[in-house]
C-alpha cells in the first residue's frame, strides 16, 4: 500500500457520517476552543482521531468504499487485534471480534500480562507478554507519547505482528519539529530534559507524562529501524504556528498558565493524524 493512495483517504466527514459507529451525526467540540482533533460524535462520542483511524481500518479491512468500522467488522472477524486500551467508542466497536484483545497498564492492579480481580488486562508496552506473531492487527491511541521506552514499545508491536500485519496507531505530532525527548530514564530514575507536560488519562487523575514530543520525522525514523511507515490519514485544522510545538522555556510557561486555567485542552492543538505500519507478507 503506498503513500499516495493512503492520502487519498485524507477527507472530512463532509457527508455526516461517524467512520466508527457509522451514524448520521454531528461533530462538535466538548467546549469552544478545544483542539478539532477532538471534537466528538453525538452519537458514539469517538474523538476526531478516533473517527479517522477507524476510517483506516475500515479500508484495510473492507476497502475504500466501506463507510464506517462497523460497516467493515464483518470482514474483521477472522482477525486477531489487539487494543492497547480497554474502553471507549473504538474498544466497544472492535470487542465483538472472537480474536480481539485488549489492556490497560494498571501495574497497580495487576502484574503485566495478567488481570486484575475485576478481569482488566495488564499489559506493558515495552514488555508484552504475548508470543511471536500473534496478531493481525495492534492499534494504540495516543499511548508512546507517554512511554519510558517509546522506541523499545515500538520493537515490542513489531515481535507480535504477524507477517502482513499491521499497526494503526495515533500520536500527537509535533509538525515542523523532530522528535524530541522530554524525560529520559536511567537506572530506574527520571530525569526531565524538558520541563514536564501532562496529557489527559482516563485512568489516572492528574493525567499522563509526557516523555517523547514525536515529529514528523517520525515516519522515516521507524522506517529507518526496519518497521516501514506512513502517514495514512493527516487532516489539517491547523498551521504549525498555530500549534504548539515543542513546549519550553516561555511557551512552557504560557502552558502552565493555560493548565491552571483549566484551558490546558485548548492549548494542546494538533491536527489528526494516523500512522500505518505494514510488516512484510
Amino acid at each position: 500500500m503506498d503513500e499516495a493512495r493512503c492520502r487519498g483517504w485524507d477527507v472530512f466527514e463532509d457527508d455526516g457520517v461517524c467512520r466508527v459507529c457509522g451514524e448520521r451525526a454531528a461533530f462538535a467540540s466538548i467546549k469552544p476552543g478545544h483542539s478539532l482533533r477532538e471534537t466528538r460524535c453525538s452519537s458514539c462520542r469517538a474523538s476526531r482521531r478516533t473517527r479517522d483511524l477507524a476510517r483506516v481500518l475500515a479500508h484495510l479491512a473492507a476497502g475504500p468504499e466501506s463507510r464506517s468500522l462497523t460497516e467493515a467488522l464483518p470482514a474483521m472477524a477472522g482477525w486477531r487485534v489487539f487494543e492497547a486500551q480497554a474502553a471507549g467508542p473504538l474498544h466497544d466497536r472492535l470487542r465483538c471480534l472472537p480474536g480481539y484483545v485488549c489492556s490497560e497498564y494498571v501495574p497497580e492492579l495487576a502484574a503485566p500480562g495478567s488481570c486484575s480481580q475485576a478481569g482488566l488486562r495488564c499489559e506493558d508496552l515495552e514488555r508484552l507478554s504475548f508470543a511471536d506473531a500473534a496478531f493481525d492487527l495492534v492499534v494504540t491511541q495516543d499511548v508512546f507519547e507517554h512511554v519510558a521506552d517509546p522506541w523499545r514499545a515500538f520493537d515490542e508491536v513489531w515481535r507480535v505482528l504477524a507477517p502482513g500485519g499491521r499497526h494503526v496507531f495515533t500520536v500527537p505530532m509535533h509538525e515542523g519539529h523532530a522528535t524530541t525527548p522530554r524525560v529520559r530514564f536511567a537506572g530506574g530514575r527520571r530525569q526531565d530534559v524538558l520541563p514536564p507536560v501532562h496529557h489527559g488519562d482516563p485512568v489516572r487523575q492528574g493525567g499522563s507524562l509526557v516523555v517523547t514530543d514525536f515529529g514528523d520525522d517520525l515516519p522515516r525514523l521507524l522506517t529507518a529501524r526496519g518497521q516501514p511507515t506512513i502517514v495514512a490519514v493527516h487532516v489539517a485544522f491547523y498551521k504549525p504556528s498555530e500549534m504548539p510545538g515543542i513546549i519550553e522555556g516561555d511557551l512552557h510557561a504560557l502552558y502552565e498558565a493555560a493548565y491552571k486555567a483549566g484551558e490546558k485542552a485548548s492549548f494542546l492543538r494538533y491536527n489528526s493524524v494516523v500512522f500505518l505500519t505494514e510488516k512484510p507478507a
